[in-house]
């Protein structure tokens, strides 16, 4: 927990470039964190994690005042790497259960170390102990044109990923309400799993095989949750990307571009596989970007009625869904 950045570990092999965009809304106090790293065998992975502000909003006075939100996201980080530097993805159905357990282990042994409170907290749904999301993605990358990717997530981080028919959502929220992610974005639905220290909660899973190249993403909803659309997250990665000449500049573009928008902190992880250089990337993404602004893009205005925007989705979702 001595750990005060927003990024844990910084390892990249076998990948074309990986990005994290991220900022705190409050210097000092931010609640989303962190974490990748690919190194010299064939496994790697993109993790993002966001601090439940509200519920976890209780401070520590053995963890220097943090909020229950802060610590989490980090410890969360900080288990994830540990998880997978001692080679515990084995991809067969059983990291969700066992990532699940070390963090539940983990999260009480945290608990027990900076809560000086032996009552039970109260307050239902509304409150936990170091409650946070996850989203996760584990890339095994042993194949010149296919690769495994397995994601993992509790909560309403999201995992993605990106090839020439546009962005595909993988996770799905863990909402109390069914909602998708264009009406999520007018009801803010409340969350029915998260990460915490009080009881039982699930890591869910899903494992695709996908084809190269490709862009893999996690995202807290800081990134995504201030925009009228899902296409306009696209819009987002895409734009910026096409703004830049470099991965590093990338990152900077797509901070500059979220941070008037977003009302949140936000940490955004993007790795890209199958590209033999970022202008590769681009080019890759050229005839996508054009294609979603002609479509989308150039129809969204001040003036697009919520009508006209929900048409628009209802075209979008079938590939933004798609698996």
């Amino acid at each position: 927990m001595k750990n005060e950045k927003n990024e844990i570990k910084i390892k990249t092999k076998g990948v074309t470039a990986v990005i994290c965009a991220e900022r705190e809304k409050i210097d000092g106090l931010g609640e989303d964190c962190y974490s990748y790293s690919f190194d010299s065998t064939d496994v790697g992975y993109i993790a993002v994690f966001d601090g439940c502000g509200g519920m976890g909003a209780r401070k520590y006075p053995k963890a220097n005042n943090k909020t229950g939100a802060r610590i989490a996201s980090r410890a969360a980080a900080c288990i994830t790497d540990e998880f997978y530097g001692e080679k515990l993805f084995r991809f067969d159905g059983s990291d969700c259960l066992n990532l699940q357990d070390r963090m539940k282990e983990a999260f009480q042994r945290i608990k027990s170390a900076v809560d000086s409170d032996s009552a039970a907290m109260m307050g239902g749904d509304l409150f936990k102990s170091l409650p946070t999301t996850a989203a996760i993605a584990v890339i095994k990358n042993n194949d010149n044109s296919r690769m495994v990717c397995e994601y993992l997530w509790a909560g309403d981080s999201r995992g993605y990923f990106l090839d020439a028919d546009g962005l595909c959502q993988v996770t799905k929220d863990d909402l109390k309400t069914d909602e998708d992610a264009f009406s999520n974005l007018r009801s803010d639905g409340r969350m029915s799993n998260v990460i915490h220290a009080d009881g039982d909660f699930r890591i869910n899973s899903e494992c695709l095989i996908l084809d190269k190249p490709i862009m893999i993403i996690t995202s807290t909803d800081g990134a995504f949750d201030y925009l009228s659309s899902p296409m306009e997250f696209e819009h987002l990665l895409l734009s910026t990307l096409f703004e830049a000449d470099s991965a590093e500049k990338w990152e900077k573009a797509l901070v500059d571009a979220i941070c008037p928008v977003t009302g949140d902190d936000f940490c955004i992880c993007a790795a890209l596989f199958g590209f033999s250089s970022f202008a590769d990337c681009k080019k890759y993404y050229k005839e996508r970007f054009e294609y979603l602004t002609s479509k989308y893009m150039s129809r969204i205005t001040e003036d697009t009625t919520e009508k006209e925007l929900l048409s628009l989705w209802g075209s979008y979702k079938l590939s933004y869904y798609r698996r």
